[in-house]
């Protein structure tokens, strides 16, 4: 018998080229995970992990209901925008400082999603959610007390 296991694939294999950073941010991919052991660590993917994906969701509606709490503090007059950026879009109306905290928040949330296989990338994602939990605590904490 002749041996039929000849490879017949014409082009090269695209697991030589990896996945890169803006590759990572397309809507319809296909790498989903890694195949190999150690080809996980500092290498992009095309889809969010799920806990990724719940940690962004988390983190963005975090930042909405913190900007949302710290409007309703400053109708109170008990506190002040401490945060000079976000002070800054204050002053130009409700909507901008709205959209620019979840804006800004999103774009970073999402940048720490696309890095969720480097060691810093997840592990921010995580300290920023547990911050936020903290930070609505927080805000929890003000509005039973008043």
């Amino acid at each position: 018998m002749e041996n039929r296991h000849v490879e017949q694939r014409l082009a090269l294999d695209r697991r030589q080229r990896p996945t890169g950073m803006l590759a990572a941010l397309r809507l319809k991919g296909r790498r989903r995970g890694f195949r190999r052991d150690g080809e996980g660590i500092n290498a992009y993917t095309d889809w969010a992990e799920p806990r990724t994906a719940l940690l962004v969701i988390f983190v963005v509606v975090a930042s909405g209901l913190d900007a949302l709490f710290t409007l309703f503090h400053l109708i109170d007059g008990g506190a002040t925008e401490a945060n000079p950026v976000m002070n800054f879009a204050l002053k130009h109306g409700v909507m901008i400082f709205l959209a620019a905290k979840v804006a800004l928040t999103a774009f970073g949330t999402c940048f720490l999603a696309v890095h969720q296989h480097f060691p810093l990338g997840f592990k921010g994602l995580r300290i920023l959610a547990i911050l936020y939990a903290v930070l609505l605590t927080y805000h929890f904490a003000i509005f039973v007390v008043n």
